[in-house]
């Protein structure tokens, strides 16, 4: 009797072995169109979140005094970007874009010691 229970047990061992109750192959199936959503997705926050930046207004004025503030920051904070924008009736510069409004008071301070009437957008 032990050693009819002894076979049966290595008969099932050898064919639980042997059959798989699954595929290890996972197939996913997406619609052809997914790609697009999630990139129209992608861009749409990126424009969400700009929007919702602080920004730095260092300088506001004439084209020619623009140009003069833009060199002058590019020399006193080579690291940093600024951007030149024309809004009727100026010519504004701004710099950065910051998520949080610390962040934004913090760059502000050290960019006052250059140029005094710097002063933060909220977005």
């Amino acid at each position: 009797m032990m050693y009819f229970k002894s076979f049966c047990l290595g008969i099932l061992l050898m064919f639980a072995n042997a059959l798989h109750a699954q595929d290890s192959a996972l197939i996913v199936k997406t619609p052809q169109n997914l790609d697009d959503v999630l990139e129209r997705k992608l861009s749409l926050d990126k424009k969400r979140l700009a929007k919702n930046q602080y920004t730095i207004q260092i300088f506001s004025g004439n084209y020619e005094a623009a140009k003069v503030y833009l060199d002058s920051f590019s020399r006193a904070f080579p690291s940093r970007y600024a951007k030149l924008s024309f809004e009727t009736p100026n010519y504004k510069i701004r710099v950065g874009k910051f998520a949080t409004r610390l962040e934004g008071i913090q760059t502000l301070d050290t960019l006052r010691v250059k140029f005094l009437e710097a002063f933060l957008l909220k977005p």
